[in-house]
This record gives C-alpha cells, structure tokens and sequence, in this order.
C-alpha cells in the first residue's frame, strides 16, 4: 500500500502551479492534495522529503526559481537495485543548492556557493559585462574618454592636475571609467569572477539598489586613491570594486557570522593576496604593476559601506528563516547519526 509522506503545507491561497509544473516536467513521485484546509506537498519517495523540503522553502522565500532549476540523475555511483526516486531526490538537493551528502559517513550537507537567478543580480552582470566591453575597446583603441590621463613630469598639484583639466571640461565620468578599462583578457577574466562570485551573493541577498550604491560609491573613491598615489602612471580595472566587495562581504560575515554564501577562505585568500601586493613582488611579474591605492581604497570604501548598512540593519538580509531552517536541518542530521 503507498505511503505519502509529506514535505511542507501551504496556505489555500497560496498559487502552487509553478510546484505543479516543476513535479510534472521532471515526473517526480510527488503530489499535491488539499488537507484540513491547507494545501500539502507529499512524496511516496522518502529520499525526496527533506532536498525538495529544503527546495520549496527557498522557493517560497523567493530564492529559487523553480523554473530555472533542473534535475539530474547520476547512475556511476548508483548501486545496482537503487531506484529512480533515490537518483531524483539526489538531483532535487542539489538543485535545492546542497551538496550531495554520504548517509554512509554520517556527514551533514556542505554549503556552497548558491547559484542565484540571473534575474536577481542585474547591476552584477552588468560589471561582468563592463569588464569585456573595456577590454575591447581598449584593443580596438577607443578607451582614451574613458581612462584619467596621467600626469606629466614635474611637481603635482591637485589645481593643476590631469585630473583637474577633465573635471574642467566637464568630464565627471572619468572618476568612474577607468574601472570599465582592462588591458588584457585576463585581467578582465579576473575581475569578472570576483563581481560573480561575491558581487552576485550580495546583490541578490541585499538587493541592487544597495548593491549598486556600493559600486557607484567605491569605484570613485578606488580611482582617486589610484591616482593621487601614483599621477604619472596610467591605470585601469575593476579590482578596485572587487576588493570594495570582498571588503563589504568581510563585515558582513563578522556582522552575520551564520552568512557562508561566500566562503571565508577565499575572503581571507584575497586579503593576503592584498599584502602580497603592496609588499611589490607581484609587480616584477606582471607588466605595469599593481594598481595597490586602487586595492586599498575599495577594500576601505566597501569596509566603511558595509559597517553603515550592517549598523542600519542591513545584515539581516544575509540569514533568512530559510536558513535557519536549513541549519536546523544540518543539525537534526548530525544528531540522528
């Protein structure tokens, strides 16, 4: 005889088409049925309960969507009598954005970073975007309206400057430009994985118009560190916004400790890698050096930012009840083995 088991319950009003289309493009052996005046979810698969549990509730906070997610079934590692509920519920948690656990060891879920719907980090697409666009327009020699000319020999003085000549004509944009400039493809590349992997997490969590605020205040403020260190030199590049980030989401876990969007390691990678810089090693081995003031300024600007709209109550959006719930989850797990 079969045993439904059920996953969660919603309210009546609640619209379940999108569950109903998701349980019938993908054939899972789940239902949805009204009970006691609630709608409930529930599987015949007890291997389903808790990925597509922990599946819905990021659904029903707005964190998934269900259309974009896809199941995946995984025979190599299967053994010979395992059915195809037991290989839809694998690919329904790690559609759920858990890694695959090993009943076997005992081992709770390990967090990874979540795969956000390109719908909800446009501003950080729009930076990836940027990172190519100046990289080709520096190949194709039309960057020079968009970078701060470099000031010439003899004594500075800010009256004088380069940069005081474009602010005289009228060109504000340059205090923002110059980050759009990359003078090679993998320079671009770089910094393009750094707004994808940090950028897009804090974007999607805060939202973007904070997110945006944060680029459009830090880029400034990298450029001119930039440039008042070093006048005579010609830069460019995004890494300036991308250590504003990565200073951002440093306060952010100290603020939100439970927050592991962004793994601490590779936070505390970049910052080492920010010494390792201004010590000037890395700049016998890469051709025009290291844009450091830049680093140094945007990690500054995204540390101040951040501690701002962490002391606003900001960092609340960075640990949800769906995350709470899914750390209780972890913790039930551990205690059960």
């Amino acid at each position: 005889m079969s045993h439904w088991i059920t996953i969660c319950e919603f309210p009546l009003s609640k619209d379940l088409s999108a569950v109903a289309d998701f349980i019938r493009r993908h054939q899972l052996p789940l239902r949805i049925s009204e009970e006691n005046n609630r709608q409930c979810v529930a599987s015949l698969a007890p291997q389903l309960v808790e990925p597509m549990g922990q599946l819905l509730a990021r659904w029903q906070a707005g964190e998934v969507d269900l259309a974009q997610i896809q199941v995946h079934t995984y025979d190599e590692a299967a053994p010979a009598g395992e059915s195809a509920a037991g290989e839809d519920a694998q690919g329904a948690g790690e559609a759920a954005g858990e890694a695959p656990a090993s009943n076997t060891q005992g081992e709770a879920p390990v967090s990874v970073i979540p795969q956000w719907s390109l719908r909800q980090t446009p501003v950080s697409l729009m930076l990836i975007a940027l990172c190519f666009i100046g990289w080709f327009m520096l190949r194709q020699g039309w960057a020079e309206p968009l970078v701060i000319f470099p000031q010439g020999a003899g004594d500075f003085g800010a009256a004088q400057s380069s940069l005081a000549w474009h602010l005289s004509r009228g060109e504000f944009w340059r205090l923002w430009t110059p980050a759009i400039v990359h003078f090679s493809l993998p320079h671009a590349l770089f910094n393009a994985l750094g707004v994808w992997i940090v950028g897009r997490s804090l974007e999607a969590r805060a939202g973007s118009g904070w997110f945006a605020l944060l680029v459009l205040l830090s880029a400034p403020v990298s450029n001119l560190a930039q440039y008042y260190w070093a006048p005579q030199n010609l830069f460019g590049g995004m890494s300036g916004v991308v250590y504003a980030l990565i200073g951002a989401a440093f306060v952010i876990q100290r603020w939100q400790p439970r927050w592991r969007d962004v793994p601490p390691s590779l936070l505390w990678i970049a910052v080492v890698w920010l010494l390792v810089c201004m010590v000037g090693i890395v700049d016998y081995f890469i051709p025009g050096g290291i844009a450091n003031a830049a680093h140094i300024g945007g990690f500054a600007a995204g540390l101040l930012l951040a501690l701002v709209f962490c002391m606003g109550g900001g960092a609340r959006r960075y640990f949800s009840a769906t995350d709470a719930r899914r750390d209780s989850d972890a913790a039930n797990t551990r205690q059960e083995f």
